[in-house]
């Protein structure tokens, strides 16, 4: 960013202009390198004379908090995080980092995921701050790293190593809710827990050897057998009450059958052929039901004609909230019935959530009906895991939600090829972030 350009820059600067330059920061984790991005809000900062900090907790691996001092209430943190997850270009349709803009949607990685939503609080706090209205709580705006790989050097490293810029939140407003689009109808889902991480890695043994006298009894053998008994386990289903909540409400925007099978949704657990043509039909809505576990990486010899001494896959598992980690383990092991295989815990937590009695929660629902009063508005559990549960560990309520609309072709690029934002999110998330921001910290909500 030029020095003109900074010193032109203007709280009506257009949304699609500031994150076009901010999906070019190819911040892809690994290796991160947010540190460009937390350069990029820095700048914008400085030239607004807004307080702020830029904490790197590794080279490279910088985050950046900013600051409008208000009154007594608890504070709001607007939060999101600057890494990207990788992108193979000859899969798309555009190139990834060019944040190319056509006459619909704004393309690129982090389009959604989630660098449209750190833009949206940008712009937010640089319109309450042009206001120059008092306000009745401090708004805080963080942007972090590392948190599509656990949040090490992101939240996790900052409330670990600087807890003193968390004292007095009230509440956190982070990724992990949206709106849905379907058969004309919009759902809007509020994030207050999440399924919980179960990381794991399978390692099996072997005698190693030469590829052209295969061994009967090799680590890749015995690691393939049992992956492929990982496949056919499932996790009994199970029918939360919060989760009976959301699939009454969404089951009149759903075609038949399924407007019925969702508003009985305890039938519908207990029909393995209904679960199964669930998966099918909805896998986000099926992975609601039940704790799952997937096949993310294998390894094991690193020469075609060699036969591995060791052989590894590691699984994402994600458990249900009631679930714990410790029992989800031993049903695994029982499944694979394998006692010479090593099963190795890499990441879990505890599960939280968050009421929906806080002013956020009270303030994101009111703003959407407003705009949106034929809308279905809901609490609901993710089912991936964001930086919330870090907040949610030590007692500070945290809520996802990004204001977008988004149909299931859109959706699928997250974390996937093509990923995308419309322009008329654009202006939805900007203006609803704006609107949000000022109701919360200038008018009369309550802590």
């Amino acid at each position: 960013m030029s020095l003109c350009s900074l010193l032109c820059w203007s709280v009506e600067r257009d949304t699609s202009s500031l994150l076009r330059d901010y999906i070019r920061l190819d911040t892809t984790n690994p290796p991160g390198n947010e540190a460009l991005g937390a350069a990029f809000f820095a700048e914008i900062f400085a030239a607004h004379g807004i307080e702020h900090e830029v904490i790197e907790l590794a080279p490279g691996r910088a985050n950046i908090w900013a600051r409008l001092p208000g009154g007594e209430q608890p504070a709001l943190l607007l939060l999101h995080h600057m890494d990207v997850v990788p992108a193979d270009p000859s899969r798309w349709q555009i190139p990834p980092f060019d944040a190319l803009v056509d006459e619909t949607y704004l393309h690129g990685r982090g389009a959604l995921d989630n660098k449209s939503l750190g833009i949206f609080q940008l712009q937010a706090m640089l319109a309450l701050q042009a206001q120059g209205k008092p306000l009745n709580r401090d708004l805080i705006f963080l942007a972090t790293a590392d948190e599509e790989a656990g949040g090490q050097y992101g939240v996790g490293g900052l409330l670990e190593q600087r807890p003193e810029l968390f004292e007095g939140i009230g509440a956190v407003l982070n990724e992990g809710g949206k709106g849905d689009a379907r058969g004309g109808k919009i759902t809007f889902g509020i994030e207050v827990t999440q399924k919980l991480p179960l990381w794991l890695r399978i390692s099996a043994s072997g005698e190693p050897g030469h590829g052209a006298i295969p061994r009967g009894d090799s680590a890749s053998k015995r690691l393939i057998r049992a992956l492929a008994k990982l496949e056919q386990f499932e996790f009994q289903p199970q029918l939360l009450p919060g989760v009976s909540t959301y699939f009454n409400k969404l089951a009149e925007d759903f075609p038949s059958p399924w407007n019925k099978r969702l508003s009985q949704a305890e039938a519908l657990i207990n029909s393995p052929q209904h679960m199964a043509e669930l998966r099918e039909f909805d896998h986000r809505l099926h992975a609601q039901l039940r704790s799952t576990c997937a096949i993310t990486r294998l390894q094991a010899s690193d020469k075609i004609n060699v036969v591995a001494a060791e052989s590894w896959a590691e699984i994402d598992c994600r458990l249900l909230p009631n679930h714990k980690p410790q029992q989800a383990l031993e049903s695994l092991q029982a499944a694979l019935d394998d006692e010479s295989l090593e099963i190795s815990p890499l990441l879990s937590f505890e599960p939280g959530i968050s009421s929906q009695d806080n002013f956020l929660y009270q303030g994101i629902k009111h703003s959407l009906a407003e705009r949106y009063p034929a809308a279905t508005i809901v609490p609901r559990m993710a089912a991936g895991f964001t930086d919330s549960h870090f907040f949610r560990e030590r007692g500070i309520p945290a809520y996802g939600f990004i204001p977008v609309i988004l149909d299931a072709e859109q959706a699928s690029g997250i974390h996937g090829d093509n990923e995308k934002i419309s322009l008329a999110n654009l202006r939805f998330g900007r203006e609803f972030m704006q609107q949000l921001v000022e109701q919360i910290c200038i008018g009369e909500a309550g802590p």
